[in-house]
């Protein structure tokens, strides 16, 4: 069996392509068909806090408002608006950028693979590439026509 890369992530030999996710997938080289690389930009799940903080806020402005008076109802309503612009801010500045190897898989096209490391992405398409490369078959000649 041929190694072609091995990472923390993945394993790329001449028969398998294994994807180390939270539930690790494994795929047939041989039943890959028409692979392609694509690439999407996902917002960081880290930022939906912010947005939390500031509808607490929003919602504490209402309150205050009510019990303690527009002062104080006035006061956190512009933090709920701070807060809900720095985290609006915050979400579009933290987009990640998600590398994927997309393919037909016994019949249904299915992400085999996917990084946000552009350069280790890139090193396991190339082992995937070549795994794929190395494994169709040698023309034997026999197939050519004679004039």
């Amino acid at each position: 069996m041929r190694v072609y890369y091995r990472g923390p992530d993945a394993l790329v030999t001449d028969e398998r392509l294994v994807w180390r996710a939270a539930a690790p997938q494994t795929f047939a080289v041989r039943e890959l068909h028409r692979v392609g690389r694509a690439r999407a930009a996902v917002s960081d799940p880290r930022s939906g806090g912010a947005v939390a903080i500031a509808v607490g806020l929003g919602a504490a402005a209402v309150a205050g408002w009510a019990v303690a008076g527009p002062l104080v109802g006035g006061a956190l309503g512009a933090m709920a608006m701070i807060a809900l612009l720095v985290a609006v801010t915050a979400r579009q500045l933290r987009r990640v950028h998600m590398w994927q190897v997309h393919a037909t898989y016994r019949g249904v096209v299915t992400v085999i693979y996917q990084s946000t490391d552009e350069r280790v992405f890139n090193q396991v398409t190339r082992a995937l590439m070549r795994a794929i490369e190395d494994g169709r078959p040698i023309p034997t000649g026999r197939d050519l026509a004679i004039a």
